[in-house]
């Protein structure tokens, strides 16, 4: 955090130099200083609720160590354009762009607990303009470059004046031990350079990616053409994973693409880090032969990391995959991957909340891969994540909508699945006897208030006791029925709009509509995403 000295006088030098008036050269600065009266202006301030936001002018004051809020009137939408940004999730206010003279900075600034007027303090104080390599890292190719490999094992900040680049395999912190923390700006930029290139935040260790709207944060590989240009992005965390033998008391695991790295623990609360507003882009490289890394890959992730706002683009491999863990996450866009948009195992319990996936009309496999373990279809702790709010659409190249297997459970609520060769199939008799019968289910693979509608809906896999059309028909709200989309929005009087239900989960949001949309004005994909068809 930075630290001023002599208290007001110290902050009046600091917020004159730095949130200071915009200077002759025109350039347009999102926060102003007045030295005679010691407040900040914000023009524009966009709070963020979730998927709804709402925008005030603001001003404070410095007042000793810190700033407080003077005022603060509401105005119209003003999206589109740069501005301050602050997101109640994580108590943060992001200046993005603040000039004086020739000099342009970031400021971060963090609520006070509490504080009744808000206060902040500064907790990151950053020139926009390229200032040279830190010392973690190494000159890259070209000007405003630096390159990052190997183990890294002190705290970091990447910042948006630079390209980051990767190099080989990124390791952040030891296997629980010598832990960092890796913090990414709004607005940062990594790159691969080939496939082989990854970041991998380590047991222990935490990303900060604190994206905003109108600066997201971008992991991509070099060219932004095809899948597999890079890696991608790994958390492993210590929440519970299944596939170890009976009676081992903490199961931990090696990765399956990179077996010297381990994953697992016995704390489901466990807490990696931040991840919002970020894409991940064209990444899934083969590490080895036939194991592709994903574009997130959550290993054993517990439910202390937040994960909101993630886009993944146009994996070679699944978009996003939960080997275990009980992480939660909202509002995933997983767009054109090449195999499965969304992959679990190994036990994942976690939750979802407001999820599109579209596969690509050229490649793609399965909407939803799911599995509880591959060898041992009834270890424990049983795969049973809960999902609400998933709009998924396929295409005629795609294998199914959902494939459950494998011994997997899943809660899934208002859900809407259309234009996939099939919508549901339900395989292997570890999954079918989990479920229980239709009619006096166990309520450990359960479907309601969802709509399918695809060229066959239901398929019965092998060892089945029941069948899928039954199942469905068997739970409330359930409808196979065109859903009346435009795009992946409903259209004017879809039947999406009043056929959902709230989920009986304090993670959830309280909805009653179906789908990752509530209408055709709700499109949260807006302004931070990749452009996808």
């Amino acid at each position: 955090m930075v630290r001023f000295e002599n208290k007001r006088a110290g902050w009046a030098i600091a917020a004159a130099s730095l949130l200071g008036m915009v200077a002759s050269n025109g350039y347009a600065a999102t926060a102003s200083y007045d030295p005679a009266t010691s407040v900040v202006d914000f023009p524009v301030v966009e709070v963020l609720d979730g998927a709804t936001s709402s925008f005030f002018s603001a001003k404070l004051q410095v007042t000793g160590n810190d700033l407080q809020l003077i005022a603060a009137d509401v105005i119209p939408p003003a999206k589109g354009q740069q501005r301050v940004v602050f997101d109640s999730a994580t108590a943060a206010v992001h200046v993005p762009s603040v000039v004086v003279g020739a000099d342009e900075f970031y400021a971060k600034l963090q609520l006070v607990p509490g504080s009744d007027p808000l206060r902040f303090t500064v907790a990151q104080l950053v020139s926009n303009n390229f200032q040279g390599c830190p010392s973690f890292s190494t000159p890259g190719p070209n000007q405003g470059s630096c390159i990052l490999s190997g183990e890294i094992k002190q705290d970091i900040t990447l910042t948006k004046n630079t390209q980051w680049i990767l190099s080989g395999s990124v390791f952040i912190g030891g296997n629980n031990t010598e832990s960092a923390t890796i913090t990414i700006n709004p607005g940062t930029q990594i790159f691969g350079q080939q496939g082989a290139d990854f970041l991998w935040i380590r047991r222990g260790s935490k990303i900060m990616a604190e994206g905003t709207p109108d600066n997201p944060i971008v992991m991509s590989g070099p060219l932004q053409q095809s899948g597999g240009e890079w890696g991608g992005l790994v958390l492993a965390g210590n929440a519970p994973v299944n596939g170890c033998n009976e009676g081992v008391a903490v199961c931990e695991n090696p990765f399956e693409a990179i077996t010297s790295e381990s994953f697992g623990g016995n704390n489901p609360e466990d807490n990696s880090g931040v991840i919002k507003y970020t894409q991940i882009l064209f990444a899934g490289f083969a590490v080895r032969p036939n194991e592709e890394l994903n574009g997130l890959t959550l290993n054993g992730v517990g439910s202390g990391t937040v994960i909101d706002f993630v886009q993944v683009h146009k994996g070679l491999d699944d978009g996003i995959e939960m080997f275990g863990g009980t992480a939660q996450m909202k509002h995933l866009v997983l767009t054109e991957n090449e195999d499965d948009s969304m992959d679990w195992g190994s036990g994942w319990r976690g939750r979802a909340q407001f999820v599109l996936i579209k596969q690509s009309a050229s490649d793609g496999d399965r909407g939803v891969e799911a599995d509880n373990n591959e060898v041992n279809n009834d270890s424990l702790p049983r795969a049973k994540p809960i999902l609400s709010n998933m709009t998924m659409l396929g295409a005629p190249v795609a294998t199914e909508g959902f494939l459950l297997r494998r011994g997997t459970g899943a809660n899934i609520w208002n859900t809407v699945v259309t234009g996939f060769p099939v919508c549901i199939t339900i395989d292997g008799g570890a999954t079918f006897q989990n479920a229980g019968t239709p009619g006096n289910l166990s309520g450990e693979l359960t479907m309601v208030n969802s709509f399918v509608n695809c060229a066959t809906n239901f398929k019965d896999g092998v060892d089945a006791t029941f069948t899928v059309v039954d199942w469905f028909n068997s739970q409330s709200g359930n409808k196979a029925e065109d859903p009346l989309l435009n795009g992946y929005l409903p259209a004017p009087g879809s039947p999406l709009t009043l056929g959902g239900a709230a989920v009986n989960d304090p993670f959830f949001n309280t909805v009653d509509y179906v789908g990752a949309f509530k209408d055709g004005n709700d499109d949260w994909t807006q302004e931070w995403t990749f452009k996808f068809n």
